[in-house]
């Protein structure tokens, strides 16, 4: 599969599989003693893993004019001061919780930074298969020798809860493979075998699971763009999200009338939104942005994904999916926004 996918000639040696990807990412921060060096916003557990292992966390700023991706500029401020520290620095696209991707020139760009200072990469590519243009190129392809790929099959499968992750390593870094194998002879042992039988089929990648994901990223490339629209009209600041099925906005234009209402915290902002519309997002302080910003994290995808991609199969290849077919099939996240 990923021999495919990157064009680099990985085999099943360099593969380490788990009951999620999550586990994989505690057990590794457990074994590698060394920084995690992580953008803000990002997904919310690689920070408290690294707080109950004890490891140091350097946050890197990100900004709205870059679409909340990390850049080679900010990583060099890190690591300048110390260049020979451990690190591992985790990038996640497209990305929890923004939706935003990479370009090959910036991927390049953080690869060579990387490569510099000889920090491990942690690529997070667990959404890589829900690029809206089917278009995902892994950072592995310019830093081979120092890039892990995380993977799994809860997103683009549509199997949340089926715990199968996978890690995949070059050759240079199979000592931290046999490290993560022996505590992972300790912990979990093994996945489930139905689920594995579950992934073999998938990772094959035959022509039902290439009609499936097509359709599932024209679904939410579209309903992706309506909401950002919506928002952006409204005065919310947020990316447009290139892959996945989240939005990252900021109500930050609104601070006034919300303090007049006494909300000052993202986490006040989502529990009066909760209990006055029944709309839950998770706010922003959860992926590591300032408390006082009012930011959250909007998921579209309460809708009957079935239902839809249904009803999509009888739309010509290569059609937009119109607002009508999202008013339809996807009610409640438009009436959300």
């Amino acid at each position: 599969y990923h021999r495919r996918m990157e064009g680099i000639d990985y085999t099943g040696e360099d593969v380490l599989i788990g009951p999620g990807s999550k586990e994989l990412m505690f057990i590794l921060q457990l074994v590698y003693y060394g920084d995690l060096v992580i953008p803000t916003p990002s997904w919310v557990s690689y920070a408290p893993q690294a707080r109950i292992i004890g490891r140091h966390i350097r946050w890197v700023p990100t900004s709205l004019a870059n679409d909340l991706r990390l850049s080679p500029e900010e990583i060099e401020k890190v690591c300048y001061d110390d260049p020979y520290r451990p690190r591992i620095i985790v990038i996640n696209y497209p990305n929890n919780p923004s939706g935003s991707t990479y370009r090959i020139e910036e991927l390049k760009a953080i690869a060579h930074t990387a490569r510099k200072y000889r920090a491990i990469l942690l690529s997070d590519e667990i959404y890589g298969e829900l690029h809206h243009k089917g278009q995902h190129v892994s950072i592995a392809r310019f830093y081979p020798e120092g890039t892990i790929i995380s993977g799994g099959l809860s997103k683009w499968c549509g199997a949340g809860g089926w715990r199968l992750g996978t890690f995949v390593f070059p050759k240079s870094l199979h000592w931290l493979r046999d490290a993560m194998a022996a505590v992972a002879s300790e912990t979990y042992t093994s996945t489930s075998a139905p689920i594995q039988y579950a992934a073999v089929r998938a990772f094959q990648r035959d022509s039902e699971i290439q009609h499936y994901l097509y359709n599932c990223r024209r679904i939410l490339r579209s309903l992706g763009k309506y909401l950002t629209r919506r928002l952006q009209r409204a005065g919310v600041s947020l990316p447009e999200p290139k892959g996945a099925f989240y939005l990252f906005p900021n109500f930050s234009a609104y601070r006034e009338e919300m303090n007049r209402r006494g909300i000052y915290t993202s986490e006040e902002f989502c529990n009066r939104l909760l209990e006055d519309t029944g709309v839950a997002i998770l706010p922003g302080h959860a992926f590591g942005r300032p408390p006082e910003e009012l930011s959250g994290r909007l998921a579209y995808v309460d809708f009957d994904g079935a239902r839809a991609l249904t009803a999509i199969a009888d739309y010509p290849p290569g059609k937009s999916v119109d607002l009508e077919f999202l008013k339809i099939y996807c009610p409640k996240v438009v009436r959300a926004v």
